[in-house]
Formats: structure tokens, C-alpha cells, sequence
């Protein structure tokens, strides 16, 4: 009876060890974001049922900058971790594709048909070398937000300093005429409340997101935005392959398109939220039309080529990548 009992209590140990797998979920978002709790917790609980509870997701606060973070995970600090991948100089260039400005103005339909995108055709160029990628999402429209000056013409842009977030933002602001100047987004509230900056490209989620509300009295939008920016749900490659078969499968599912549409949906009912919000709190918001909006149009419209152009010297028909994800955000857009 001993032996079987001490056979038991064994089998029973064994057990609450292989549950008791843990990843660490580096957050650089903050927790009053709306992604802290309505993808990252909900992914994280996702996966702990899915897997009858033998992994768990521990959500810790950020091991490293938001920079940092594709590195963290590589390297083994951080398990997974979601990332802006232009926040990587130049380890993403065909991701671009995905960023163009005036792609859509929903999250869900641009988000699916990035990670569709990303398989038909960029997948082969394996950016992603040295961790799993687990999902590929967007975060958009991005719209033009400034502290004092409203922006009527397009030289009401020349001299202003705006907040970008490297890659295509980057190339967003220079292309406008105004003067780009980087800074994490959770520094975005310091560096426009003393006056550093003049303003900052963002999606609408982000103004109230990051607490910036206050600080930013104009936005100028555009039909689809002056860009998106692509994010990346990253795994180590380590953790992943300890995992058993089983396992693997089971969040196999809740990867790839789940994660895009998780995000997506988030994202169309935040900058709504948002959008909303800020009006109420007193943002002036014009979309752009007439001489202005033919004028952005035109500077943005140099952006496409430059990409297309790069995207071939790596292999990649720009050209029909562009094509295949604008047909597949009109076929998944809500109308």
C-alpha cells in the first residue's frame, strides 16, 4: 500500500510539474492600455485553456525597452512578447508593404490581410529568424495629431517637429515636410506636455491610450490613414520547441490569423472609443480634402515605389503583394 501510495503521490508530482510551465509575457505596453488587458490577458487565458492549464502565460512588466524587445525574446529574457517591428532599424523591410499609407481604416480587415500577405509572400525571406512568430497584426490608421498649430495647408507642416516611431512613420513625417524625431510611445505624454515636440503620427487609439488627450488640441485624418504599423507576436524559439506535440497544437490555433483577428476587432472598437473620446475632450478633427489632401496624396505616393523597388532586390514581386492585400482588405472590410 505504501509503495503504491509513494507510486501515486509520484505520478501526482510529475503531474503539477508539467503544469507548471511558464512563459513570460514581457508587457512594454501599459497596463491601462487597452491591449494590456483586452488581447494580451485575453491571449494569455486563451492559451492556459487550450493547454488544460500545462502553460501558463505570467504577464511581467517590461524587461527591456520596447526597442528591445525582439532581442529579449531571441536571446531567452522574455518567452514572448508582442513587438512594433519598426522599432527594429531595419530588420523588417519587407513589412513595409503591410504599412503603405491609405490601405484601410479597419483594423480586423487590415490585420487578416497582412498575415495572409505575410505567408503568401513574405514569409520566405525569414525576417523573423531566431524566434517563432506567432501572429502578425496591425495597428491604424495612422492620423496626424499636433499640440498648438491646425494643420489647413500642407506648409502648416514644414517646421513642425512630429513624434514618429521609426520606418514607415518616419518616412510619413519627412515626406510630409515637417521634422520627425523619435521617442518610445509611453514617453509620447512627456515629450509634447514640455513642449519638445509639436505633435505625433498615431492611430486614434493611441492618444487616450498612451494619455496624450491632453496635450493635443488638432488631428488631421486621412481615408485610411497615413500609414499603418505592423506588430509581431514573437515566441522564443527554445520554449517553443520544449513544448510537447500536443501543446504545440493547441496554440498552433490560437496563432497566425486568431491572433490578427483578436487584435483586429480590439483595435476597431478602440480608435472608435477613441475617436469619440477625443472629441469630447475637446480635439478638433478635420479629415483632409480639396489642395491638402491632393498634396499629402502626392508626397505619400513616392512611398509604394521606394518599397517595391527594395522589396525586389530581396526576392519579393512588391508589386503583386500590394495587389493580393488590397484585394483581400476589400473582401474582409464591414461595409
Amino acid at each position: 500500500m505504501i509503495r503504491i501510495a509513494l507510486v501515486a503521490l509520484g505520478m501526482a508530482v510529475a503531474a503539477a510539474a508539467q503544469a507548471q510551465t511558464v512563459w513570460k509575457y514581457s508587457a512594454w505596453l501599459p497596463p491601462t492600455h487597452p491591449a494590456y488587458e483586452g488581447f494580451i490577458k485575453v491571449w494569455a487565458k486563451q492559451v492556459e485553456e487550450a493547454t488544460q492549464g500545462r502553460l501558463k502565460i505570467e504577464v511581467v512588466p517590461p524587461l527591456g525597452t520596447p526597442q528591445a524587445h525582439y532581442d529579449l525574446v531571441r536571446n531567452g529574457v522574455a518567452d514572448v512578447t508582442n513587438i512594433t517591428t519598426a522599432n527594429t532599424a531595419n530588420r523588417f523591410p519587407l513589412l513595409k508593404g503591410v504599412e503603405m499609407p491609405f490601405l484601410s481604416d479597419q483594423n480586423s480587415a487590415m490585420s487578416i490581410a497582412a498575415w495572409r500577405t505575410y505567408e503568401r509572400f513574405f514569409a520566405k525571406a525569414n525576417e523573423f529568424e531566431g524566434v517563432k512568430l506567432g501572429g502578425l497584426f496591425i495597428v491604424g490608421p495612422y492620423q496626424v495629431y499636433t499640440t498648438k498649430k491646425e494643420i489647413k495647408a500642407i506648409d502648416d507642416l514644414k517646421g513642425q517637429k512630429i513624434r514618429e516611431a521609426g520606418g514607415m512613420t518616419k518616412e510619413v513625417v519627412e515626406a510630409l515636410g515637417a521634422t520627425p524625431f523619435f521617442a518610445p510611445a509611453p514617453q509620447t505624454y512627456d515629450v509634447l506636455s514640455k513642449g519638445v515636440g509639436d505633435g505625433v503620427l498615431f492611430p486614434p487609439e493611441s492618444i487616450p491610450g498612451f494619455k496624450v488627450t491632453g496635450t493635443v488640441k488638432h488631428g488631421l485624418h486621412v481615408n485610411g490613414g497615413f500609414n499603418q504599423a505592423a506588430q509581431a507576436l514573437i515566441i522564443n524559439e527554445a520554449k517553443w520547441k520544449a513544448l510537447s506535440p500536443a501543446d504545440q497544437a493547441a496554440v498552433e490555433k490560437l496563432l497566425g490569423e486568431h491572433t490578427a483577428r483578436l487584435w483586429g476587432e480590439l483595435w476597431d472598437k478602440t480608435n472608435a472609443a477613441a475617436v469619440d473620446t477625443m472629441r469630447k475632450e475637446g480635439v478638433a478633427i478635420v479629415n483632409a480634402s480639396g489642395p491638402l489632401l491632393g498634396e499629402i496624396q502626392k508626397r505619400l505616393g513616392v512611398i509604394e515605389g521606394a518599397w517595391v523597388a527594395d522589396a525586389q532586390k530581396k526576392g519579393v514581386d512588391g508589386k503583386a503583394a500590394l495587389v493580393f492585400m488590397r484585394d483581400e482588405v476589400k473582401k474582409l472590410e464591414k461595409r
